[in-house]
């Protein structure tokens, strides 16, 4: 009889040591799933960001090209590089410098435009002066030429001092 005690006391020993690791088991595996998703949650919501901004910068420059290709096709005067800048930036506006008979457009820094237009004409209903006759269509920051951008705008900005 006192064999028998032992055999079922260990029996119940042995599936309850089974149940515990099982059950232990079952804990690891639910702790394991939850680092798991809160490190890819951060992961995929950090990779979703930068992907956003690549996709948004990528759409930008791909918008200031076409402003610049449509510029060359279509333009005549500042008015028309105007309305061509507000179809695709309407938030963004162009500056025109008179005296160095430019446009400038900056959607950012890595997106800017140049346009060079043959003259200054002035509307003789209203007075106000407008360029005109396109010359070229400056997209060296767009190639990633920043040094020449910048030493064209110090140029003007000397002219524009003296």
């Amino acid at each position: 009889m006192n064999l028998k005690n032992i055999s079922i006391a260990l029996t119940v020993l042995v599936f309850g040591v089974i149940a515990m690791l099982f059950m232990q088991k079952g804990n690891y595996v639910n702790q394991a799933k939850e680092h798991y998703e809160v490190t890819t949650a951060k992961s995929f919501k950090g990779n979703s960001m930068v992907l956003e901004l690549v996709n948004n910068a990528i759409d930008m420059n791909k918008q200031t090209w076409a402003i610049a290709c449509g510029a060359l096709q279509t333009v005549k005067n500042s008015q028309d590089m105007a309305r061509l800048e507000a179809k695709f930036f309407p938030a963004t506006k162009g500056s025109n410098s008179l005296a160095n008979k430019t446009r400038r457009f900056e959607a950012n820094s890595a997106n800017v435009i140049v346009s060079t237009f043959g003259k200054v004409e002035e509307d003789k209903k209203t007075g106000v002066k407008s360029l005109a006759d396109l010359q070229s269509v400056d997209v060296s920051v767009l190639l990633g030429n920043f040094a020449a951008a910048t030493a064209d705008s110090d140029e003007a900005e000397e002219e524009g001092e003296e």
